[in-house]
């Protein structure tokens, strides 16, 4: 699997597009922006892109985010931030992901949850 460090040059690259105009055109998708030398640090792996970045690059590029493993990551890790989603719905994500179980019980979990704790002080 590819990351965003060999990712996102390739789709760049196929546009015919330098960095300058990649981080022009992903100003124009969030007022944010993100900056040549932004993006030549996530190309070398000397910066992670966030969510929101990722997003706007891959609007830009005309393509999902999704295509950068690293933003599948980070929606995988907000679904099943117990703090964000709850901790129901947290083990509600990742019994539908269809992901091999684990051998821990789910009350196991429930009691060293961050909720859990915060709850019991």
């Amino acid at each position: 699997m590819k990351d965003i460090r060999q990712t996102l040059p390739e789709l760049r690259k196929a546009k015919g597009w330098s960095r300058d105009r990649l981080a022009h055109s992903a100003f124009a998708v969030d007022k944010e922006g993100t900056s040549a030398a932004q993006i030549a640090a996530i190309e070398l792996g000397k910066r992670r892109a966030s969510p929101r970045t990722m997003a706007a690059l891959a609007q830009a590029l005309d393509v999902a985010p999704t295509v950068f493993a690293e933003y599948r990551l980070a929606l995988a890790r907000h679904v099943l931030d117990e703090q964000k989603v709850g901790l129901d719905q947290a083990i509600e994500n990742l019994e539908a992901a269809g992901i091999e179980p684990v051998e821990v019980d789910v009350r196991e979990i429930k009691e060293h949850s961050h909720l859990n704790r915060r709850n019991q002080r």
